[in-house]
């Protein structure tokens, strides 16, 4: 089945739709493949990666540091509470129950580094993807969002508002999947992950 997407200006709205739940740990895990525009591997990159629901997960030192390997990939594994809440996914009437895995990957991005936040949240209709991107503020933690300008439609560093001005984030998830093993109790999350080319404005 095809699974449904959305941009994280959207997925801004689930925000409002309730806090998150959380419930025991569960084993989690994440398989990435990180490739070029034109789909080739990017192999030998550092990349670290974590679960939102890990403690202190926009911490710079949170999570793992991994090295793609030859084919772009990298396998992430923890026991991690998956979170539950209502999103909606249709009418603003209504709101689907959800649960919810966030997922960190931390990577380069014009000589700094930037936390790359994918939210994923399953719904019965299938997984559902929003996106965003921080850099480290005042205390190191990620939790300075890029800034998207209006006027220019391009991003620019939150800290740099009238620096350089960049078409895009850097990176894009490109594709998704989100399941629960029946059989071994695990969830288990495949992403593709494009590292972009883009230009300064």
């Amino acid at each position: 089945m095809r699974s449904l997407s959305l941009t994280f200006l959207t997925g801004l709205l689930f925000c409002f739709m309730g806090s998150p739940q959380q419930a025991a740990a569960e084993p989690i895990q994440v398989k990435a493949r990180f490739v070029r525009e034109d789909g080739s591997a990017l192999a030998g990159m550092a990349v670290r990666m974590v679960i939102g629901s890990e403690k202190d997960s926009r911490a710079p030192q949170a999570g793992r540091t991994l090295t793609t390997d030859g084919n772009g990939g990298v396998t992430y594994t923890v026991n991690a509470p998956i979170k539950e809440r209502k999103i909606q996914t249709g009418s603003a009437f209504f709101r689907s129950a959800s649960q919810l895995v966030e997922v960190g990957i931390e990577m380069e991005l014009l000589g700094r580094r930037a936390l790359y936040w994918v939210e994923l949240d399953l719904v019965k209709a299938g997984p559902m993807m929003g996106q965003a991107t921080y850099v480290a503020g005042s205390k190191g933690d990620f939790d300075r969002m890029l800034k998207f300008n209006d006027k220019t439609h391009s991003w620019s560093f939150p800290d740099d508002p009238k620096g350089m001005q960049l078409t895009g984030t850097g990176a894009n998830v490109t594709e998704h999947s989100m399941r629960k093993n029946a059989a071994t109790g695990r969830w288990e999350i495949d992403l593709t992950v494009e590292k972009q080319k883009w230009e300064k404005r």
